[in-house]
């Protein structure tokens, strides 16, 4: 295998595994999507330089800025990682180059076979990423053309999120904890906690957590009120890490300008429906995973 020679701009199987370590564990930090996709030349068993170096130059071609193409040890497969991208557009993106392959005449010597695999979390080895796609392209029942799909990694995690009301009716904070624990939300664990107060809740040290943390308070508090918290909150170096909700009963548009321009991402009027500040709540969670 030595005497392999591969085109000289293109990076090689063990020069991308550093670089995946990075992505792998942004999978859970930024909820990035990763797909990873491997392709190889069918009916074929040892490399041909010429052959694949067309290959290669023709990938390069169809790539965008943002893939990584590389090819791995053995000289006879491609890897390329699409980064938030899912399964969905890696596939477009074989169906048109095979397409094409298959059109044109100065490629009819060139025939590929592929699989997918769509990186949802962070249980993945790179060594073991690469030696399942090319077990699933060594299958002798694997057509010519075709797009295998590896599932393993594609299970999104749970992720923890904090979740402090601070509200001073004692009511309708025992109101509002109850609710907030009984929604359910997909990919989703919450930690609720309830404050009466602006003070204790900052006392509380809860909040300097690196966990993502929604926030459902008052404008108007004893002791810190929720401007008060909010301008704190968002002078924090990790400050998007807070979903702010705001309640008041001030239902003016002054009064919801001065608090969007504070940082609030969601202003809610008292009284409210508990089911629309549900809603509203889940809608803002299943966008981290659109």
């Amino acid at each position: 295998m030595n005497d392999i020679k591969f085109a000289h701009d293109i990076m090689q199987e063990h020069e991308v595994e550093r670089y995946f370590e990075i992505w792998r564990e942004s999978v859970i930090r930024s909820r990035l999507t990763i797909t990873a996709v491997f392709l190889k030349r069918a009916n074929s068993t040892q490399p041909n330089e010429t052959t694949n170096d067309q290959v290669t130059s023709f990938l390069q071609s169809k790539i965008r800025k943002t893939d990584l193409l590389f090819q791995l040890s053995d000289g006879n497969h491609w890897g390329i990682f699409f980064l938030q991208s899912s399964d969905v557009e890696a596939k477009a993106f074989l169906k048109r180059i095979f397409a094409i392959l298959k059109a044109e005449r100065k490629f009819q010597h060139i025939a590929l076979k592929a699989s997918i695999t769509e990186i949802r979390n962070n249980n993945v080895i790179f060594e073991e990423l690469l030696n399942k796609n090319k077990q699933m392209l060594s299958e002798d029942e694997q057509l010519t053309w075709s797009i295998a799909e590896v599932k393993d990694y594609s299970e999104q995690p749970t992720e923890l999120v904090k979740v402090s009301i601070i509200e001073q009716n004692a009511i309708f904070r025992q109101v509002l904890e109850s609710t907030l624990n009984q929604i359910d939300i997909p990919h989703f664990t919450l930690d609720v906690k309830a404050y009466e107060d602006g003070y204790s809740f900052l006392q509380s040290d809860d909040y300097k957590s690196g966990h993502m943390h929604l926030i459902l308070m008052n404008d108007i508090l004893p002791l810190k009120n929720g401007l008060e918290i909010l301008h704190i909150l968002r002078h924090m170096p990790n400050e998007k890490k807070f979903i702010i909700y705001m309640m008041s009963e001030r239902n003016s548009e002054g009064a919801a300008l001065n608090a969007y321009e504070g940082g609030v991402d969601e202003y809610i009027v008292k009284p409210f429906n508990l089911r629309l500040l549900e809603a509203k709540i889940k809608r803002t969670f299943a966008r981290f995973w659109l």
